[in-house]
């Protein structure tokens, strides 16, 4: 695969909604890609004590291979709506990654194959801090769509406690919970 292929199933992920927003009704959800941009952002200016350049390639890379297998719901995060295992859409979405990265430079490659796998192993300083931005991401995007009246099924579940206490950063839980109101 050459650079133009990598870049034209990259820009697939423009196009892949996010499957909890439209499972809710959410009209004209944020795609894959729109949710990579944001962790980005955050990623980018954030308090960080990490390698911040290293955490930003995590963060617009982490959701790439829904380019080519979709945002899967997993039974973990949602055990009435899950599609599959989170095991399984791990490594459903490694063989994307490798795929889709294949045609490009073997050294840029081999670097984005390692930092997506640090990512979902999720256990580097880098990769808790983008986990946690990834989580903290979606709370606050389901604060808009409820703020706005944007869904026809509660969103609510997206902030409870559970999704909060996933967010391991006391700052970043901070922040969220600011952005959302404690009493949302």
């Amino acid at each position: 695969m050459e650079i133009e292929k990598f870049l034209e199933i990259a820009a697939k992920l423009k196009s892949v909604r996010r499957q909890g927003w439209v499972e809710r009704g959410v009209r004209a959800p944020e795609s894959s890609a729109d949710h990579s941009w944001m962790v980005a952002v955050m990623a980018l200016t954030l308090p960080f004590d990490g390698n911040r350049d290293k955490a930003v390639k995590m963060a617009l890379l982490h959701d790439l291979a829904e380019a080519e297998v979709g945002d899967i719901i997993t039974k973990e995060n949602w055990p009435k709506e899950g599609r599959m295992h989170e095991k399984e859409k791990v490594a459903r979405e490694r063989e994307a990654m490798k795929e889709m990265l294949s045609g490009l430079d073997k050294n840029m490659a081999k670097e984005l194959v390692s930092l997506w796998g640090e990512f979902s192993e999720g256990k580097t300083k880098e990769a808790v801090f983008v986990r946690d931005i990834d989580v903290a991401e979606r709370l606050m995007q389901a604060h808009r769509y409820h703020r706005d009246g944007n869904f026809s099924k509660p969103l609510e579940g997206f902030w409870d406690e559970k999704a909060m206490g996933t967010i391991k950063s006391e700052s970043i839980k901070t922040l969220v919970k600011r952005i959302i109101g404690e009493g949302q």
